[in-house]
């Protein structure tokens, strides 16, 4: 029962995140409005504290870590069943309750495209002389 309880409260607590995308929504204006921001924190913190009641602006910050690389590992291994060519019945399944709270997020995980700085590098300078 008190387990319920506590995802009832979790969810309340994704719910409120969900509805500050100056948290979350990189594009977002507000994103750089501290306080904005700062006003969201002090939501999420008082909803916290309905389930920790020491809790700071910093454990809500690593509770919406620790949720969203939680929703990042199950779709990782979702899209690697499906990358892998499996048949629709043997595609992993999310096993986390919250997995489908996380919707909102949708693209704002996606990693930038990285360059690689070793075409930069002059072949010159790894021609380095011993005496």
């Amino acid at each position: 029962m008190a387990s319920r309880k506590r995802n009832a409260k979790l969810e309340e607590f994704i719910e409120i995140y969900k509805s500050e995308p100056c948290l979350w929504r990189v594009k977002c204006k507000e994103y750089h409005d501290r306080d904005k921001r700062s006003a969201a924190y002090g939501k999420l913190i008082a909803k916290l504290k309905e389930l920790e009641p020491d809790a700071t602006k910093e454990d809500v910050i690593k509770k919406i870590n620790t949720l969203r690389s939680n929703v990042r590992r199950e779709k990782k291994k979702y899209d690697e069943s499906v990358k892998s060519g499996a048949s629709s019945e043997d595609i992993y399944k999310p096993t986390l309750w919250y997995f489908e709270l996380f919707d909102f997020i949708g693209d704002q995980d996606v990693p930038r495209s990285s360059r690689s700085n070793i075409s930069d590098i002059d072949e010159n300078d790894f021609n380095v002389s011993i005496n």
